[in-house]
């Protein structure tokens, strides 16, 4: 062995003797002795390790007796809480009648625990007992009760307060004199308004009998070291002059001290007890003893006694037994080892003789052995050494023939690496190729999908034939682009046919016009010839009443007059009938502004449908992303599996198309930002229709009143007529009596008043027609700018018109009639 632990070893060697270092029996027995030594040491510190161990173990299991009584008491505690507080929560409590609360006490005390005393109703200002159960006394502070009379100021209604333990008297004295009691009290109301308190007693010494047994003592000290709680029922249960309630605990500073500080834990103590444990009812006086220690939730402390004989009975034993067992050990060992060693030198010389016999060349040495042991084996193994010698002499040369084919198949597998490499280079090479085309495709995608994006939706996606699912993606892209571009060359062609109508309204509506206007003028000369007439009728009074005997003059102007009625019915005619071709013309803006109306509900269904369209757009880019996070999910696979390279191209494609499908999903919001602008303007134009329908409904009656005006008027006009033609008639008549031609006069001249008043109202009635008709026309203005601006919008998508009439041409040929695609994307 080279190196420096073989030149220790060899320092080592040169220390020890020669005669040791030749004789193995010698160097056996030495290593017996150091073995037997070391066992010993081991043996011994071990069991020290373990006694400390179960030393440990006992003061941990003291100190969890304590903790396990602490918390014992610190449930009793709260049990006998949880007894007032559903006491105090009755009903039958809360109404304050002292009977019924008697009669309830004395029901629930015997469902108490054994430890009971009483269950008491009390006024809280007295002390006086008002109701209960098992009790003998009138007031408080006949049992003792502390701070009785202060009970008032220390009451709640709403906590559980407890007292101090205290010893209450035995008034029959059956048992004992007195008993270690505590008590638990609540404020209740009453029913005059007073304090009320539930108080229940429980005794101290009935709450735990010796359940430890044997040489193990348990005491729970109060705040002043005074024991109020043991197992031993604190010498009550046997003669009540060995009672240890309120008695003081020796040395109890420093346990309630650990008990505060270091609880919970467990000491050792190496004297006797003194004080109240020496003393009935425990008379626990061993030479040494284990305390555990812990405290309750009030602080009170609880001390569980144990001698060290029952405490660290079993360390004693174990390290004893221990000492012992090491002891035994290295006596076996030694005894074990000298019948071992004695043998195993005998053979080991035989052994080495045998073999050196063997090195000298002598290969028929016997070899042959009984032992069946490690000795043995060691000559089973030289003779197969011995038998393989010769084996190996002739195998080292086939060893070398096949040496020599060994070397001609590594060529062989050489050049079959190479061509492995080869095969490698180009799969990683059509690898990179079948990468680039992938990101040019992508690339082409990214260009076709934003140029959509700013309008133009006559560009396509051109399909993939090597790769399956950008293939799927063009033509879903495509089919979703065309149904796109289709639905908004159906909306500007249907905005065109709004913007027409309405130019067609407005020019009606501006005939309309020109026809009221007309007839305005119609009926002004009709007021002024009314006028004229008047003045002449009057001048023809006059001149009958100056000049009776004119007949000629009379006749003639008989005939003027005459001639002036025919003049003014055939304009009263000629008003009727424009008056008649304005309520034509009027029905006839009614029925186009109702189509129209028609056609603004069918573009209204026309968005309808293309948000639903876009809804389908949304639906595909989020179908898009999902495909990007597969075809990332591929690129690791691709990545861990066949290089770098290829798993990063095809992740640089995913994320290209994941880009596409985000601003895919942004240009369908912001086409659903535009489609919300126009239906809020087309929902704003069909009010406005709405209000012009109304409008031209309100002329039509107008008008309709002025055409019954125009009736009348050419009743009255004729009228008139005929009464001129019986004045020229009667024009002999007129010289034998002109009063009666005056008083004719004056009736016509009456007629040429009522035909102007006429007149004037038919005139508001026609200028009330012309401002309605000039409302009108100002809608369908309105209607043409927002058909217009809806053309603008539009006209930022570029579409092939052409081409869509040819689609819509062979989809109607297959459909036979079924709506356009671009309205059954849904």
């Amino acid at each position: 062995m080279g190196g420096p632990s073989g030149s220790l070893l060899a320092a080592l060697r040169r220390l020890v003797p020669s005669a040791v270092r030749q004789r193995y029996a010698l160097k056996f027995g030495i290593v017996l002795l150091v073995l037997g030594l070391s066992i010993g040491g081991i043996g011994f510190v071990a069991t020290g390790a373990i006694t400390d161990s179960v030393a440990e173990s006992a003061l941990e299991e003291q100190r969890d007796a304590a903790v396990r009584e602490a918390s014992s008491f610190d449930d009793w505690n709260e049990r006998n809480e949880n007894f007032v507080v559903a006491s105090a929560g009755a009903p039958v409590v809360e109404s304050g009648s002292e009977e019924e609360i008697g009669e309830y006490l004395g029901d629930v005390y015997y469902d108490l625990p054994d430890e009971r005393m009483h269950a008491l109703y009390v006024d809280a200002e007295t002390g006086e007992i008002l109701a209960g159960a098992d009790y003998d006394a009138e007031t408080l502070s006949d049992l003792e009760f502390p701070n009785a009379d202060a009970l008032a100021d220390d009451l709640s209604e709403h906590e559980v307060r407890r007292t101090e333990p205290y010893a209450m008297p035995d008034a029959l004295g059956l048992s004992a004199e007195e008993h270690p009691v505590v008590s638990y009290y609540v404020g209740v109301g009453g029913e005059d308004g007073a304090d009320r308190a539930l108080v229940y007693t429980f005794a101290l010494s009935e709450r735990l009998v010796d359940y430890t047994g044997g040489d193990t003592v348990v005491t729970i000290l109060d705040d002043e070291g005074r024991i109020v709680a043991d197992d031993r029922q604190l010498g009550y249960g046997e003669d009540e002059a060995n009672a240890s309630f309120g008695r003081e605990y020796a040395d109890h500073e420093r346990f309630l001290e650990l008990a505060r500080s270091d609880g919970p834990g467990a000491t050792t103590v190496e004297e006797r007890p003194s004080g109240a444990l020496a003393e009935p009812p425990y008379e626990f006086v061993p030479d040494g003893y284990v305390v555990g220690y812990h405290t309750t939730d009030e602080g009170w402390a609880v001390l569980v006694h144990t001698s060290e004989a029952d405490a660290f009975g079993f360390v004693h034993t174990v390290n004893r037994f221990g000492y012992l067992l090491t002891a035994v050990g290295v006596a076996l060992i030694g005894v074990f080892g000298v019948a071992v060693g004695r043998t195993t030198a005998t053979s080991i010389r035989a052994l080495s003789s045998r073999a050196t016999a063997i090195r000298d060349g002598e290969y028929d040495v016997d070899l042959e052995t009984g032992r069946t042991d490690e000795i043995g084996d060691l000559y089973r193994a030289i003779d197969d050494m011995r038998d393989s010698l010769v084996a190996q002499l002739e195998e080292s040369e086939r060893a070398r023939e096949r040496a020599e084919e060994a070397r001609d198949r590594a060529d062989e597998a050489r050049e079959e690496a190479e061509t492995a490499t080869k095969r490698a280079r180009e799969a990683r090479r059509e690898a990179q190729e079948r990468t680039e085309r992938l990101e040019r495709t992508a690339a082409d995608y990214c260009e076709v999908m934003g140029a959509c994006a700013d309008g133009d939706l006559t560009r396509r996606l051109e399909p993939d034939p090597e790769s399956e699912p950008m293939a799927e993606i063009a033509t879903t892209f495509n089919a979703m682009v065309a149904d796109l571009e289709r639905t908004v060359a159906t909306i500007a062609t249907f905005a065109g046919e709004v913007a027409e109508t309405g130019d067609d309204v407005r020019g009606e509506c501006v005939a309309l016009e020109e026809t009221g206007d007309e007839v305005t003028d119609s009926i002004r000369e009709i007021a002024t010839v009314a006028e004229r007439q008047n003045d002449r009728m009057a001048a023809m009074s006059t001149e009958i009443q100056e000049t009776s005997a004119t007949v000629e003059e009379i006749a003639s102007t008989a005939n003027s007059v005459a001639e002036t009625s025919r003049q003014a019915a055939r304009r009263a005619e000629d008003g009727m009938d424009a008056a008649e071709d304005v309520v034509d013309e009027m029905a006839a803006i009614e029925a186009r502004s109702e189509a129209a109306l028609e056609e603004i509900r069918d573009l209204e269904e026309a968005v309808d449908r293309i948000d639903e369209i876009v809804g389908t757009v949304t639906e595909i880019a989020d179908q898009t992303s999902i495909l990007a996070l597969n075809a990332s999910i591929e690129a690791a696979h691709a990545g861990d599996g066949s290089g770098n390279a290829d798993g990063s191209g095809f992740a640089t494609v995913a994320e290209e198309v994941k880009g596409l499908a985000a601003e895919t999903k942004t240009a369908a919001g912001e086409i659903e930002e535009l489609i919300g602008t126009v239906q809020r303007r087309t929902d704003a134009t069909v009010g406005e229709m709405e209000a012009m329908r109304e409008r031209v409904a309100d002329g039509s009656e107008t008008i309709d009143r002025s055409v019954a005006a125009f009736r009348e008027i050419e009743t009255d006009v004729r009228r008139a007529d005929d009464g001129v033609q019986d004045i020229d008639e009667a024009t002999d008549a007129i010289a034998d009596s002109a009063a009666e031609l005056v008083s004719m006069a004056d009736e016509v001249t009456d007629l040429s008043d009522t035909t102007a008043s006429e007149a004037e109202a038919i005139l508001e009635s026609a200028t009330e027609q012309t401002e309605a008709t000039a409302s009108v026309s100002e809608s369908v203005t309105a209607l043409h700018r927002r058909a217009d601006r809806l053309e603008e919008l539009l006209a930022e998508f570029t579409t092939d018109a052409a081409g869509l009439e040819e689609a819509d041409a062979a989809l109607e040929d297959d459909d036979d009639g079924r709506q356009p695609p671009a309205l059954e994307s849904e």
